[in-house]
């Protein structure tokens, strides 16, 4: 694993990104086949699909291959705790998919997924918050390209180096990644307050 040390006690040491995760790409031309019998059902993730807060919910967005097609393509099914990132359009969102999701999920051509070998979730949580958090955008920012259409190079961005993950990062990320969740509940509850409002709003009149 290719590391930087740190200089000083000021300095987090950072890694390559591509040294520590495997980075996956669904090829273009991927779409429904409209297959009456016998086809294969995949759900599609897009950048819809990626939450403010927690692991990704629901998949609405359903395509059916033909088992030839779904063969060239199942290498890129996607795993648990894959984080997903969008690096084309409005880039920079990010998600983590969820450990007890069903049946075959992937990603759009405008999402990467990034997968870890070892201690996926903590260190999924841990590139999600890191990815979010204004060090995060910082890097995204640098390898924005585009005028019309904004997208990211997916070896360029293997090759940013990212703070390393250790202990103390994965600990603080499953903090804030329990709290964004509660902030999000909080959220909620107050458009659901301000919708009965309206509801209410000359209700009696």
């Amino acid at each position: 694993m290719a590391k930087t040390s740190a200089k000083n006690s000021g300095t987090m040491s950072t890694v390559r990104l591509g040294d520590v995760a495997g980075l996956l790409r669904l090829p273009p031309g991927v779409r429904d086949e409209e297959i009456k019998k016998g086809g294969k059902k995949v759900r599609v993730v897009s950048i819809v699909d990626l939450p403010q807060a927690g692991f990704i919910g629901t998949v609405p967005d359903v395509i059916t291959l033909s088992k030839e097609k779904f063969d060239t393509i199942k290498k890129y099914r996607i795993k648990p705790f894959d984080v997903l990132m969008s690096i084309q359009g409005t880039v920079g969102r990010v998600g983590v998919v969820p450990e007890d999701f069903s049946g075959d999920w992937i990603g759009n051509i405008s999402l990467l997924a990034i997968r870890f070998t070892d201690q996926k979730m903590e260190n999924a949580v841990a590139l999600l918050e890191l990815l979010k958090s204004s060090h995060g955008k910082k890097i995204i920012a640098r390898l924005e390209k585009g005028t019309t259409i904004r997208r990211i190079n997916v070896k360029e961005f293997a090759s940013v180096q990212v703070p390393e993950l250790t202990a103390d990062i994965k600990k603080k990320s499953q903090l804030v990644f329990g709290k964004e969740l509660k902030v999000l509940e909080k959220i909620t509850e107050l458009h659901q307050s301000m919708e009965q409002l309206r509801i209410e709003y000359l209700a009696d009149m």
